[in-house]
């Protein structure tokens, strides 16, 4: 009957549960018959059984697959029409069954992919009473949907039928009372969004579940193009890799000319070299899985014969597997590009975000051309790109009697200043623009990126010099240095059918960034001699706060003074892309740069040329003849460069009236960051004049007025002056990133820094990590969203109490009971704590370094504000800042008050501290946190014990991070045993898990009759490893102060205790609340089976001289015959 059905059906892939399948005989019995490639996974006593069914027809390649033994999933990667899936198909265990959390926790691991997944099957519960059920009793069914939620969660998947119908009422399964939808189709969002067409349900009357279908368009996933070939860093790892390039090298460049020929010649040889050499190790690689999966394939099928005969050979080869399919993991993280991985932590939830996100930043989906018809088809897609940036990126014609005009008052360096930017390139200069370099950034078309440079540095490096300064002499650079890809990040995805809302970086080859980060490095040393204090962006010892400092601080002063002033927010339609070259060059000779720097900056720009990349497609190249390219390290001073002209017209412009700063000859009239200026007026004629100016500046450097998107902040007399000039005059507005305006209220600008801080502890809330690992998240990923704002305005104390409740709800798990004191938590992780961030030292440290930043700091206009306020309070740090000379105000700001609340808060702590010299925010966080150090009662109550030994060894990297937590919770005595909770009023139960004794952790953890004799096992290897120098007893367990052992040693040691104890507490956990039976006997055995795991991941993933050290040279542990591990414990 099913195959009846199947061929009237006869859909592409079919995926079949309850299929009864035993033998491989029976399941090619029906693949003859039905004409489909079958993957099971087999049921047993006419029992369950999965399979996922190809039609032959289709055009497909299978990747890889595997299966439980249960009968219950089978997974299946496969490519269709060019296009990866992963199909996942499930039988869930009855709601009834203690597995049931165990089998989802199982699925987990298999929904990890870079393809799209498809998971479906008969999930055995509903995720929704009111909808997917009718009859029986509405609370029950559901069991399992926490564990589907965080799938979906962190898998970003979407139910196929729901997707479509939000609300519609049907079900896929009946009973004699009761029925419900428990057949489901979960599927990417990405993909659903694109190509699903529709979700079918039809009965099946040989079952009392309903077939159910979905149909999608494969035409919309297939359009995503080849891209470019980019070098995979992890190969650097590889020592034949090394040994092999370098050899190949000699070859290359034996007896030859450094040309530009040649150079573009050799890079291309690198390439075929690195695509073959990494495709004959991918072969054997694959070569040797294949075989395991044969291998393994074979040892089922007996296995089912004879049971029990092969379970051992069986678990053998799935771990191999399990330890090739971790470098898979691993290219998750590299194409993540993510830093935040806790040693061996599963690359889950967090890294897959981070890499479909950047895909989904990168995809379009529809453009809108000139005569504003939109289309989706890639190669128009690719067009109206390339069409846009040609146009963007053509020089437009220029008035010279205005650019003469902008340009002739510029101030020059002096000679000896500008002849340090003079000269060729040096090798020493290579060097170090190399290593200033960010890392892990997409390399150019060549696809080499700044690490291979940096790896191979002796060899390319002479060769780089030669190159450069032969191009200089020359004229012009090498045809691929002279070339950028332009990728497009989407600034709107509201309206991102638009060209303007996309954004576009320049992917430039590494030789060409070299280059041009030396020039940076050249120029960033002088720049501060002719850009005044206006600007502050890559202007060395400046920052984008003291753009803010010195807009919030006039407000204040107007405010205070009842001034009329209106702060002009000019936008700059385009600004880095409008760049006109001529201009640029011209202002560099009137700042006096030396002709070298200048040709130098030529060259970078000389004849270069882009292609745009749209959806994984490379369009044909077009000339750029004007821009400075985002993506490249010159292009922010440049850019500041071109913009100083306008700047200085302003500061000159007598009809332009600027507010008058208390205590300095210059009024405040202007500040930019790169292209975020604001122009600031004290009357309408003025701003008047400031949008002419800007205009007239636009015709000769190429920039152009958005009067449609440039806003107006007044304040006096002049907020009733609106809608004039054709630009918007607002309430309030953001200037870089902070709001200002009328009548502002804390949630102006901290309600969506909340909101952001609680969307990323939520959505790593479920992931499965350390309590390291999550502080690390609260301290990189969530407080480091506090920092910029909280530098510039007060953090209320209501958004304190609420930051500080999410974070520690987000540490512990649960806002019911913290284990610890928060004070603990703030120390350093080598004093016992987590590192956590006291946010409120933290924007204390922010306000002391304000205050010293105003006792040191000179030539900045804030600073004039700044004393005004403060130079009284202040006098007693600095006498100078109390001088006669200057006025002084009588009303402090906000923001002031905090300063001196600071400053009375740390002087009682260290009454002597020296305000004049250096001191970060971060020295000045130290001395308040250090002020709240207290000794630990665990320290205080064993002083017999080194407890710098012992955190030392708690956080050894080496072992695993959940078991470090389990040796920090032990440490702390917080490991919640029954006796800990029954001290604490959580339950009235004592009794171990495993018998009829208190469960202390002492019990627990070692004289539990169930437990005790695996540190029998652990203590006969810890004899072998150390000749019987340590006496195992449980306060060394417990404590981890080992004695003096080597590096080795010590951290294969470490591992064992750790995870022995990582075994008992999971052992106890599955006895208490799955009511699982556990013998002593099996205990060990887990123990075993972990720790072969571990040996064989470590030597996937550690050198060979370090394995042999940790593994081999005791001789205990392992061998290696044959590139084979073999046990011997």
């Amino acid at each position: 009957m099913f195959v009846r059905e199947l061929k009237r059906v006869n859909p592409d892939v079919c995926l079949v549960q309850e299929s009864h399948v035993e033998s491989v005989n029976e399941g090619m019995k029906i693949e003859s018959m039905c004409g489909y490639k079958a993957i099971w996974s087999f049921g047993c006593n006419r029992q369950y059984g999965v399979g996922i069914l190809i039609n032959n027809n289709l055009n497909y390649d299978i990747i890889k697959f595997d299966f439980d033994h249960s009968g219950r999933m089978v997974f299946l990667d496969i490519s269709i029409n060019d296009v990866n899936f992963r199909f996942l198909n499930i039988y869930a265990s009855s709601p009834s069954c203690p597995e049931r959390r165990a089998f989802f926790d199982y699925l987990y691991k298999y929904c990890v992919t870079s393809h799209f997944l498809i998971l479906a099957g008969d999930f055995n519960f509903i995720m929704d009473s009111s909808l997917d059920k009718l009859g029986g009793n509405p609370d029950s069914g559901t069991e399992g949907r926490v564990q589907m939620r965080k799938i979906i969660q962190d898998f970003d998947l979407v139910d196929a039928f729901r997707y479509l119908h939000p609300k519609k009422i049907i079900t896929t399964w009946r009973g004699p009372n009761v029925s419900t939808r428990i057949d489901r189709f979960y599927i990417s969002s990405r993909f659903a969004s694109r190509c699903l067409k529709n979700h079918n349900v039809w009965p099946c009357h040989f079952s009392d579940h309903d077939f159910i279908g979905i149909n999608v368009i494969l035409d919309n996933a297939r359009s995503i193009g080849p891209g470019y070939w980019k070098f995979n860093n992890s190969i650097l790892d590889d020592g034949s890799y090394n040994l092999e390039l370098r050899c190949f090298w000699q070859e290359l460049i034996h007896n030859q000319n450094i040309s530009h020929e040649w150079w573009e010649h050799a890079k291309l040889e690198i390439k075929k070299f690195t695509l073959a050499y990494c495709k004959r190790k991918s072969k054997i690689k694959n070569s040797r899985k294949r075989d395991l999966e044969r291998r393994y394939t074979e040892l089922v099928l007996a296995e089912y014969n004879n049971r029990g005969d092969y379970l051992d050979q069986i678990n053998s080869i799935k771990k191999e597997l399990s330890a090739l399919a971790l470098a898979d993991d691993r290219g998750c993280l590299i194409r993540s590009k993510s830093d935040y991985l806790d040693n061996n932590e599963k690359p889950t939830k967090y890294f897959l975000e981070k890499e479909t996100k950047r895909g989904k930043d990168k995809i379009i989906t529809q453009l809108q051309d000139l005569d504003n018809i939109t289309y989706s088809e890639n190669p128009k897609l690719l067009e109206i790109a390339r069409n846009f940036y040609l146009d963007l990126f053509t020089r437009e014609s220029i008035d010279i009697t205005l650019c003469n005009e902008f340009l002739a008052d510029l101030p020059g360096l002096d000679n000896d200043v500008s002849e340090s930017c003079e000269g060729y390139i040096t090798l020493n200069e290579i060097q170090n623009s190399l290593k200033n370099m960010n890392s892990d950034r997409s390399p150019g078309s060549d696809g080499l990126s700044r690490e291979f440079y940096l790896y191979f540095l002796d060899l390319f490096g002479p060769v780089l010099v030669e190159l450069y300064n032969s191009s200089f002499d020359n004229g012009f650079l090498c045809p691929s240095q002279r070339l950028s890809y332009i990728t497009l990040l989407c600034k709107d995805r509201n309206n991102s059918h638009l060209m303007k809302n996309w954004r576009p970086i320049s992917l430039l080859n590494i030789d060409y960034k070299i280059l041009s980060k030396v020039i940076q490095r050249r120029l960033s040393s002088v720049i501060s001699e002719i850009v005044g204090p206006d600007q502050t962006c890559s202007v060395p010892g400046r920052t984008i706060s003291d753009n803010l400092h010195f807009i919030r601080n006039i407000i204040d002063y107007v405010k205070q003074k009842q001034l009329d002033c209106a702060f002009v927010n000019i936008d700059s339609q385009k600004a880095f892309d409008r760049v006109d070259h001529g201009f640029l060059f011209s202002a560099l000779s009137k700042f006096n740069f030396g002709p070298s720097f200048i040709r130098w900056v030529r060259l970078l720009y000389k004849d270069v040329s882009s292609s745009v990349i749209v959806n994984g497609f490379v369009s044909e190249l077009f000339p750029v003849t004007r821009s400075v390219r985002q993506g490249c390290s010159l292009s922010p001073l440049l850019y500041v460069l071109v913009l100083e002209p306008f700047l200085i017209r302003i500061r000159k412009d007598l009809h332009i009236r600027g507010i008058k700063i208390p205590g300095c000859i210059e009024d405040a009239k202007a500040t930019a960051y790169a292209d975020d200026v604001t122009g600031i007026c004290s009357n309408l004629s003025s701003v008047e004049h400031l949008l002419a100016t800007y205009e007239k500046y636009g015709r000769c450097s190429g920039a152009r007025l958005n009067k449609t998107k440039t806003m107006v902040l007044a304040f006096g007399n002049l907020k009733t002056s609106t809608q004039q000039f054709g630009v918007s005059w607002v309430e309030s507005q953001k200037i870089l990133g902070v709001r200002f305006g009328h009548d502002i209220t804390a949630d102006d600008n901290w309600g969506k820094i909340c909101n952001n801080f609680q969307r990323v502890l939520f959505t790593y809330e479920k992931r499965d990590m350390s309590i390291f690992g999550r502080a690390n998240i609260v301290k990189v990923l969530a407080c480091s969203k506090l920092w910029y704002v909280s530098t510039i305005v007060d953090l209320p104390a209501g958004y304190l109490k609420r930051f500080n409740s999410s974070m520690f709800k987000f540490i512990w798990g649960t806002k019911k009971f913290e284990p610890l004191k928060r004070q603990i938590l703030f120390h350093d992780r080598r004093y016992g704590g987590l590192s956590v961030v006291h946010i409120y030292y933290k924007t204390l440290a922010l306000r002391l370094k304000h205050v010293h930043n105003i006792i040191n700091s000179k030539n900045v206009k804030w600073n004039y504000f700044a004393k005004y306020w403060l130079g009284h309070s202040l006098k007693n740090l600095d006498s100078s800042l109390a001088s006669n000379s200057v006025p002084h105000g009588q009303v402090i700001p906000t923001f002031y008050k905090g300063c001196l609340t600071a400053v009375e808060t740390f002087s009682k702590l260290y009454p002597d501290f020296v305000w004049h010299g250096e001191c970060t925010t971060k020295q000045f966080y130290d001395l308040l946190l250090n002020s709240l150090f207290t000794e630990l009662a665990v320290v205080r109550n064993l002083p017999q014990i080194d407890f710098n030994l012992v955190w030392r060894n708690v956080n050894n990297s080496f072992v695993d991070p959940q078991a470090r937590i389990l040796a920090w919770r032990l440490v702390h005595d917080i490991v919640p045993t029954m006796w800990t909770l029954f001290c604490r009023r959580h339950t009235l139960e004592k009794k171990c898990a495993f018998c009829d004794q208190v469960e202390t952790v002492e019990h627990i953890f070692y004289y539990c009759d169930k437990v005790h004799p695996l540190w029998g096992v652990i203590r006969n290897m810890v004899n072998i490893l150390t000749l019987n120098k340590i006496k195992l007893d449980f306060k060394l367990i417990r404590y981890l102060n080992f004695p003096k052992l080597s590096k080795f040693q010590l951290e294969v040691i470490l591992v064992l205790v750790n995870l022995a104890k990582q075994v008992i507490w999971g052992n106890r956990n599955d006895a208490r609340f799955r009511s699982k039976s556990v013998t002593s006997q099996a205990v060990i055995s887990q123990f075993i089976e972990k720790l072969r795991f571990r040996i064989t991941v470590d030597k996937s993933r550690l050198s060979a001289v370090n394995f042999y050290h940790y593994w081999l040279v005791s001789g205990m542990f392992c061998d290696i015959d044959r590139e084979k591990l073999v046990f011997n414990f």
